[in-house]
């Protein structure tokens, strides 16, 4: 089966904004910056195996907890 480079294109303009997305919901749970995150996972969504990376390590982390208006990490 041949995949020429239009369809390869396609592919990567839908996998940017949705790996963007993902990676964007969970740093806004996982980590103390979560527009940075979402900065470099944009940044890495242009190859998409690096991105993946970054989504199961985000998943792998534990949640920050924010009470009163201080970001205390969970251990």
């Amino acid at each position: 089966m041949n995949i020429n480079v239009t369809v390869l294109g396609q592919l990567l303009i839908v996998w940017i904004p949705i790996s963007t997305i993902i990676i964007a919901l969970l740093a806004r749970r996982k980590t103390e910056t979560p527009v940075l995150m979402t900065v470099i996972g944009f940044i890495t969504s242009f190859i998409p195996l690096i991105s993946i990376i970054i989504m199961i390590v985000l998943i792998l982390k534990k949640d920050i907890v924010v009470t009163d208006n201080k970001t205390i990490s969970t251990t």
